[in-house]
């Protein structure tokens, strides 16, 4: 009686440890592009219900101190949008971010947050 062998072959294997390795890889470029966009979310909140929120120029200015604590490079004071709105500032910050995976493959996110609470990436 002839039985058939079962399970996977060493390059079934070798194929989904790439396929896992692949994934991992992705992930740990991920995160830091992550960790940035929620530094900035929590600068705009910490200067929009702060007192330096007093003129556009201060809250640029309050932006950059807290960028150089947070580490926070791809956005600068000069890049946020300031509006009043019921006689409070909104802030928000719109910017893009490209990872390079290997040759000429980039992943590319897109950022939009603002302080009014509302916000979110894509």
């Amino acid at each position: 009686m002839l039985h058939r062998q079962r399970g996977l072959s060493l390059i079934g294997t070798l194929i989904i440890a790439i396929l896992i390795i692949g994934a991992i890889i992705m992930a740990m470029r991920m995160v830091p592009v992550y960790n940035e966009y929620f530094a900035v979310k929590r600068a705009l909140g910490a200067i929009a219900s702060s007192s330096d929120s007093q003129s556009p120029e201060a809250i640029r200015s309050a932006f950059n101190r807290k960028a150089m604590v947070e580490d926070i490079s791809t956005v600068k004071g000069e890049d946020l949008t300031i509006a009043k709105d019921n006689g409070r500032y909104v802030i928000e910050a719109q910017w893009e971010r490209r990872i390079d995976l290997v040759a000429n493959v980039s992943l590319v996110f897109t950022f939009q947050t603002t302080s009014a609470g509302g916000g979110g990436d894509s």
